[in-house]
């Protein structure tokens, strides 16, 4: 008696499964080059950024192991001692340079969101092939979205753990690098540029779905993230209650070390405050000023530096309110204008 055996193959279904939903497969079939190329130029950007850490912090064990010093050259030490100074301050530049580049990823981010990804297809009446396959208007932009975002927080969380990681673990450098509450290491270092890059991306939205039109959306889209880079962080030392020093001197106190400086004035007898240049000036005698208004000391008023994580969390908490509720006026829009 022979026995038959089959070999199970794998049916159709399961391979299926395994597959994305049918919008979410259309969007990255439609934009692939775009997302491609996105993703490569973050993997770039964090290579670039790695190999120069690596790079400065090898200069370094060089050098020390040289016994030269910067400040006491001997002859001879003159190369080592300007080939250390050249890579750090290079280091210094390029982190800075980073830190820009992530700070203008939302208004890009926006553009291509508003333009190519959706004001086009509105355009061309292409999004009409979409919706008659099933695809409801809702979950066509919600694929959109989503793909989106998916590539925004690979990219961007990729760049900033780079980023936070060669600025925080590289060697001490004899020039000081930039602060941490310096604009592009601020933005660039944390939670916040997650925040405006997940903004950008509802403002995209919305401005596509708003203007219809390829060049409109992306213009108007460009125009409110650049406003809003350029503007939001203004509120920025305002967001968490500040630490103060007083002085009784005649002269006004320093911030402290890796403090954000805030403002600085004045005190009175009566408690009150006075802002600096109210007598702080080169040209006159300021002691009369000082006695006229009974100033009898300053403030200085500062975020320490251990504030860095509560400034960043409650910036990027409204980061992400706002890009809620674009994303939900972008989402009721399209509803009103397809019912």
């Amino acid at each position: 008696m022979t026995t038959l055996t089959t070999v199970p193959t794998k049916p159709e279904g399961r391979r299926a499964a395994f597959a994305l939903p049918g919008p979410y497969r259309a969007v990255l079939l439609q934009h692939r080059t775009a997302l491609w190329i996105a993703l490569g130029l973050f993997a770039l950007g964090a290579a670039a950024l790695t190999a120069d850490r690596l790079w400065v912090a090898h200069a370094a064990d060089v050098f020390a192991a040289s016994d030269c010093s910067i400040r006491h050259t001997t002859t001879g030490c003159g190369g080592p001692v300007r080939g250390y100074l050249d890579a750090e301050m290079q280091f210094g530049r390029n982190l800075g340079y980073m830190g820009m580049a992530i700070l203008a990823l939302p208004c890009l981010i926006g553009a291509f969101v508003a333009g190519p990804l959706i004001a086009r297809d509105l355009e061309t009446g292409t999004y009409k092939l979409a919706w008659t396959q099933s695809f409801s208007p809702a979950r066509w932009l919600a694929a959109r979205l989503a793909v989106c975002t998916a590539v925004v927080i690979t990219g961007i969380g990729l760049l900033t753990a780079v980023q936070r990681w060669a600025w925080t673990s590289g060697p001490e450098l004899e020039y000081d690098r930039a602060p941490w509450y310096e604009r592009a290491i601020y933005g660039s270092v944390g939670p916040v540029a997650l925040g405006y890059a997940l903004f950008g991306l509802a403002v995209g939205a919305l401005a596509g779905i708003l203007l219809r039109r390829t060049l409109p959306a992306m213009s108007g889209a460009l125009a409110v993230m650049v406003t809003a880079v350029a503007v939001l962080p203004l509120a920025r030392p305002h967001l968490w209650a500040t630490e103060s020093v007083t002085w009784s001197r005649t002269y006004p106190p320093a911030t402290p070390s890796s403090g954000y400086p805030v403002e600085r004035g004045m005190l009175t007898s009566d408690g009150s405050r006075l802002p600096e240049s109210l007598c702080w000036d080169p040209v006159r005698d300021s002691d009369p000023c000082f006695a006229e208004h009974q100033v009898v000391g300053w403030y200085n008023d500062f975020h320490p530096s251990s504030h860095f994580w509560p400034l960043q969390l409650m910036e990027t908490g409204i980061l992400l309110a706002l890009a809620a509720a674009a994303t939900y006026a972008a989402f009721r829009l399209l509803r009103r204008r397809t019912a």
